[in-house]
């Protein structure tokens, strides 16, 4: 018998051509954690008289996935292709020379559906492996402070298939550029247009999430469909929160919460060279994310130390701006060139 180390349980994905159509799962993502196990939902049958139940019926069965790690430039498009929808994707040229460096625009849309991407995950070694299809991500957040950016989520697939032989020809680990702390600055402003303008001096914490009902299985009564036959798209739980001083800015968030102000967080993270010109004012470009979102405060904590200064937290629930035309809009610039 070969023993099965926890150690040695890879995690690979494949993007999907058509939702729940298995891929060869060729990518590793080096920088994300996936805790993937099977879900089920069973109906106990217990006649009158009988002190415990005759059998358990299984009913629904599905697979969910916890995920947590360290953003890295090279593998967000994964990340925010399967909970905001298919991107915009260009390549970045300096005039007719490439810079090997490719920008990557989200948009979820307010109105309609979302095209968003799915995924086929392998997961385990050469003793034993399983494997899913449809995965797909129902919740992503982002926590940043001084100390280190982090990612948590969720993420739903149809049932597990086990015995199954992981991929092996082409697997690849995308190069890891990750993104410090060090490289993340903080801005509210009031109108889409100006995101970016005012930065916050002295922000000492927040966190960006989407998730709640994103995304809904579809279950139909079909003895040829093992889980769930699709997804819909539902009402989201969509916040940001920030942790600052209370001074004049932080404070300026009262102003914007007792007027019913929308106020536009933007994310940015600016990390290493991918490519620098040459003449008189030579093209530059780096890694780089950028999120984006509007927002109104739906709550707000007490005045409370943190790190030895006199803070406040707010948090604002998104919300979408007629002006901008959107509630959210992620940026992201690497040398990843597809997915």
């Amino acid at each position: 018998m070969v023993e099965r180390s926890t150690i040695t349980q890879t995690a690979q994905i494949g993007v999907e051509a058509t939702p729940g159509t298995a891929v060869a799962a060729t990518k590793r993502l080096g920088s994300l954690g996936i805790s993937l196990g099977p879900s089920i939902e069973t109906n106990a049958m217990r006649p009158i008289g009988q002190k415990y139940p005759s059998l358990q019926i299984l009913g629904k069965e599905w697979a969910e996935a916890d995920l947590e790690g360290s953003p890295v430039y090279t593998e967000l498009p994964y990340l925010f292709a399967s909970i905001l929808g298919a991107p915009t994707v260009a390549a970045i040229t300096d005039g007719a020379t490439p810079t090997g460096a490719t920008r990557w625009t989200f948009n979820t849309n307010s109105f309609g559906a979302d095209a968003f991407k799915t995924y086929t995950i392998e997961q385990g070694d050469a003793s034993r492996a399983h494997r899913v299809t449809h995965g797909l991500i129902s919740e992503l957040s982002f926590s940043y402070d001084r100390e280190e950016v982090g990612i948590e989520g969720s993420l739903i697939a149809r049932a597990l298939e086990d015995g199954i032989t992981m991929t092996s020809a082409g697997v690849t680990q995308l190069p890891q550029v990750p993104v410090r702390p060090t490289e993340i600055s903080i801005y509210l402003d009031n109108t889409g247009a100006g995101a970016g303008t005012t930065k916050m001096l002295r922000v000492v914490s927040g966190e960006w999430s989407l998730g709640g009902d994103r995304f809904q299985p579809v279950w139909v009564v079909d003895a040829a469909q093992p889980s769930f036959v699709a997804v819909v798209e539902g009402e989201p739980d969509f916040e940001f929160t920030i942790t600052q001083m209370a001074d004049a800015q932080g404070m300026a968030n009262l102003v914007a919460m007792r007027a019913g102000g929308t106020r536009f967080l933007q994310i940015k993270a600016v990390g290493p060279n991918i490519y620098t010109g040459t003449g008189g004012t030579p093209l530059v470009v780096n890694h780089q994310m950028t999120i984006t979102t509007a927002g109104q405060i739906s709550d707000v904590g007490q005045f409370d130390d943190e790190d030895g200064i006199y803070g406040i937290e707010w948090t604002f629930g998104a919300v979408h701006d007629a002006a901008w035309g959107r509630a959210t809009q992620v940026e992201v610039i690497t040398t990843t060139s597809a997915l």
